[in-house]
């Protein structure tokens, strides 16, 4: 991705320091459209979360569109929102080495060092606003839906395909009947047509939200059968459309959603589930390892 430099010269390059950024927008300001600027003051006053929101909720949070979020961000000299993303990050990071240096603290140093802590930090963050975001009544209700229904479908596009094909192996591995519905059809819709209203649907759905995962929603509620949507805000479409909503935090670092906190939700169902109904489960996981121990697919690590 080439990096543009500002109007003033400066180049909006990761690394900038977040006082950097902040004379950069203040030196923008004046060329700033009306519906820009409460933007501008959103940055100003939250340049320390702003790595960890998406474009929808800087936009929501602001009252703007996404667009308008964009082109706010390429106005002050980055190619869009990522860049700036990955700047502040990257600030971030600095800061926490020169404040490590300071204070003499190897473990702040290491963790603003290097990738694979930043990415730690940022889903250690993910997890702690979906913890927070989820009403604890709203989980156990769709943990007792999964248990009654007759069949769980789960279905998505994208990365929300792998999480998808996830939720049904911890829920087969766990005693329940499920299935992941597969793309290789013309439309998911044509699945839905052996779906009986004891089954249940749960559709993922993340930035960027597909309209097929739409339509399976809409399809299988028409039909009475009951639906989940797993996805990252309230205003997701998939809210409006499904009848149970579970809202997880998955801010990345780059394009690609993060999944932690929906592996964390998955495995805390089936932990909810197992915990209610222990005989079945058990049962499950019994016969699951009789048939991998008989057909020699597991290795023998008692030596």
């Amino acid at each position: 991705m080439k990096t543009k430099k500002s109007d003033a010269g400066i180049p909006a390059s990761h690394g900038a320091p977040q006082a950097g950024l902040r004379d950069l927008i203040l030196q923008h300001s004046w060329a700033l459209s009306r519906q820009q600027k409460p933007i501008a003051e959103f940055f100003l006053g939250n340049l320390q979360e702003i790595p960890f929101l998406s474009v929808p909720e800087v936009a929501e949070r602001t009252g703007t569109s996404e667009a308008t979020v964009v082109r706010f961000c390429q106005r002050i000299g980055y190619s869009g929102y990522s860049d700036l993303k990955m700047a502040l990050v990257d600030s971030m990071r600095e800061e926490m080495k020169s404040t490590a240096s300071e204070y003499e603290a190897p473990v702040e140093a290491d963790i603003g060092r290097d990738s694979l802590a930043a990415m730690a930090k940022l889903e250690q963050h993910n997890i702690q606003r979906t913890l927070d975001s989820i009403d604890r009544r709203d989980f156990e209700k769709v943990a007792a839906m999964l248990f009654r229904a007759d069949h769980v479908f789960t279905f998505g596009l994208g990365i929300s395909a792998y999480l998808a094909d996830f939720a049904s192996y911890l829920f087969t591995e766990h005693g329940l009947r499920s299935t992941c519905l597969a793309t290789r059809f013309t439309s998911p819709r044509e699945q839905l047509v052996v779906l009986r209203p004891t089954d249940v649907v749960m559709a993922f759905s993340f930035p960027p939200y597909s309209k097929q995962t739409l339509e399976v929603l809409e399809e299988s509620r028409s039909k009475g059968i009951p639906t989940i949507v797993v996805t990252d805000r309230a205003t997701a479409p998939g809210v409006a459309v499904a009848q149970d909503a579970l809202i997880v935090s998955s801010h990345g670092m780059t394009f690609t959603n993060a999944t932690a906190s929906v592996g964390v939700l998955l495995n805390a169902m089936v932990v909810e589930i197992a915990s209610r109904h222990r005989g079945e489960t058990v049962d499950a996981l019994s016969r699951i390892n009789k048939i991998l121990r008989e057909q020699t697919y597991l290795v023998d690590d008692s030596r």
